[in-house]
């Protein structure tokens, strides 16, 4: 039990037998009270390594220096994808219901298995976000680069729509980086409300942490990118399940392992 909610209603014997939550409210509220403590760890080293990356770009647009963009989105993105991804898989676990208590292993082999791409994403996404970012700060305000402006907030969002479908698929499925952000367009296509709602929620809320600071930087402390990632998961999981089959691909894999222990035990 987290440190979210006490509720302990229908707990013990003879208590009703309350169902499962396949998702909405109640299901974020199970999480959140369940799996406290994995959601405010693997927030915690995303929100950490995250200072790389946002240090840098203070200093570019502070100092109107591109320098620090194009060495810290590069190098920031690297070293903070890796959490992000982590903290993904660690959502979708606590979906299956698979955190007993032991998110950290889980979430040591996820990283280790998913470092290459989600580094190399970081790379990717590092670079392009930090570039929209710095050239968005240093456009002009009159009104002949309105046009100029609009297609740079297109630009952003299109690009956070892409990487929020491409960071679940990292931490799920086994495929080149081209192929995931192809399958990333066509997945927002397929379900552009969704995907419309997600980003736009993301950029009101990462808008809301830049304008509101220095007051929100306790915000960012508690929540900072695991509760957008926990709404991100709880709309799309069904999606990418349906999509990849992610539970089914599961429990061929649990049964893999237990065929592997019993043959380890004869």
């Amino acid at each position: 039990m987290g440190i979210f909610s006490p509720n302990l209603a229908g707990m013990g014997p003879g208590g009703p037998v309350v169902p499962e939550p396949k998702g909405g409210f109640r299901k974020f509220l199970q999480i959140m009270s369940r799996d406290t403590f994995a959601l405010l760890g693997a927030g915690f080293l995303a929100g950490a390594t995250a200072l790389v990356y946002i240090i840098s770009m203070f200093l570019a647009v502070a100092s109107h220096g591109m320098i620090y963009m194009l060495v810290g989105g590069p190098v920031g993105g690297v070293i903070f994808m890796p959490q992000l991804v982590g903290l993904c898989d660690t959502i979708m676990r606590a979906m299956r219901n698979e955190h007993p208590g032991d998110w950290w292993q889980s979430y040591r082999r996820a990283w280790k298995r998913n470092l290459k791409p989600s580094a190399i994403f970081g790379l990717i996404a590092g670079t392009l976000f930090g570039f929209q970012l710095f050239m968005m700060t240093h456009a002009g305000s009159d009104g002949n680069d309105m046009f100029l402006r609009i297609a740079m907030y297109a630009g952003i969002f299109v690009a956070t729509a892409i990487a929020k479908w491409t960071v679940l698929q990292i931490a799920v499925v086994d495929l080149p980086l081209g192929r995931l952000l192809l399958n990333s367009i066509v997945l927002s296509s397929n379900h552009p409300i969704r995907t419309f709602i997600l980003t736009a929620l993301e950029i009101v809320y990462w808008l809301f942490i830049v304008v509101a600071y220095p007051f929100s930087l306790l915000f960012y402390v508690l929540f900072n990118f695991w509760l957008t990632m926990l709404i991100t998961v709880l709309t799309l999981y069904k999606p990418m399940n349906e999509t990849f089959g992610i539970e089914k691909a599961v429990e061929e894999q649990r049964k893999l392992e237990k065929q592997k222990h019993r043959s380890e035990g004869k």
